[in-house]
């Protein structure tokens, strides 16, 4: 009798060990452009998965594995572990590269890549909408979404010292595609920026990649992710952490965020507490009870 109940109890206990302990805090995986980390929400602290990135990238998604998905300003399309942080290039998008001071920066050059509804799109430096092939990295022209287009190449410098830089969220939120954006001038020496393009939320059609503009929104944000019915939106200008309303594109002040996590240049949600546990859970408990099913017959060995 012992042999026989032995083995489903054992899988069970293993089972529970996968749960766990307690639900973690709420968080967003995080990209500064050259490494991968997390962000908690409830306090802002930043923790850093795995080594720098070969490949300085913009943008998070997920692949349908579960993978992270980000683009290279190279114009390569590249794999995140989320557990390790490490990348692996896919393949070219057929994008422009803008990677180093001598790229040579075309118009359809590499800007940002979301996930929505199972597919990965991404943007170039005229705002043009792509749909991305997350097998090849192959990336497929949708059409113009009238948002405004890079006024300049991102961190050239002005003869007046200033260097031009541009700031982009592209995210999935309430089962809608969104982006904001804006464009300005910054003087590292004094902290100072002047805005050239003024910051605004737009909501994007996928299917025509019209954008429409919801409202605008703070100067500086470059990432956004949503999280139980929140959108939380970074801004790197000021280091804050803001909540973003997407039907006025006004935002709340929630906290600052950890300096560590750099300029926050593409976020997405972290699976919910739970979910792998519970998933492997229900496989070995149908396991176990199998085995007991099996071990009851009575042609069964003990």
């Amino acid at each position: 009798m012992y042999r026989k109940s032995i083995a489903p109890i054992l899988l069970i206990s293993v089972a529970l060990c996968l749960l766990p302990a307690s639900a973690s805090a709420e968080s967003v995986y995080v990209s500064d452009g050259g490494r991968l980390g997390s962000v908690d929400l409830a306090t802002g602290s930043f923790r850093q998965i795995g080594p720098d990135f070969p490949d300085v990238s913009q943008g998070l998604g997920y692949a349908p594995s579960g993978s992270l998905l980000t683009m290279g300003f190279t114009g390569n399309l590249n794999s995140i572990n989320p557990s390790t942080g490490v990348m692996t290039t896919i393949g070219p998008s057929g994008l422009g590269d803008c990677a180093t001071p001598t790229s040579p920066c075309p118009p359809n050059s590499v800007n940002t890549l979301a996930s929505f509804n199972g597919q990965t799109y991404a943007t170039d430096f005229l705002n043009r909408l792509y749909r991305v092939n997350t097998s090849t990295g192959a990336a497929t022209l949708i059409g113009t979404t009238g948002m405004p287009a890079l006024p300049s190449i991102p961190l050239s410098e002005n003869p007046d010292g200033t260097v031009n830089i541009y700031d982009e969220a592209f995210f999935a939120a309430n089962g809608k595609l969104y982006a904001t954006f804006d464009a300005g001038r910054v003087d590292f020496s004094t902290g100072d920026s002047t805005p050239e393009i003024s910051a605004a939320l737009y909501q994007i059609d996928p299917t025509t990649a019209i954008a429409t503009l919801v409202g605008p929104t703070d100067f500086g944000i470059a990432s956004a992710a949503q999280v139980s019915g929140i959108t939380y939106a970074f801004v790197v200008s000021t280091r804050e952490l803001v909540s973003l309303n997407l039907l006025t594109g006004g935002t709340t002040p929630l906290r600052p965020y950890d300096e560590a996590a750099g300029f926050v240049t593409g976020a997405v949600a972290t699976p919910e507490p739970g979910t792998t546990g519970i998933a492997g859970l229900g496989l070995v408990l149908l396991a176990a009870t199998a085995i007991a099913r099996r071990r009851a017959r009575p042609d069964a060995k003990a």
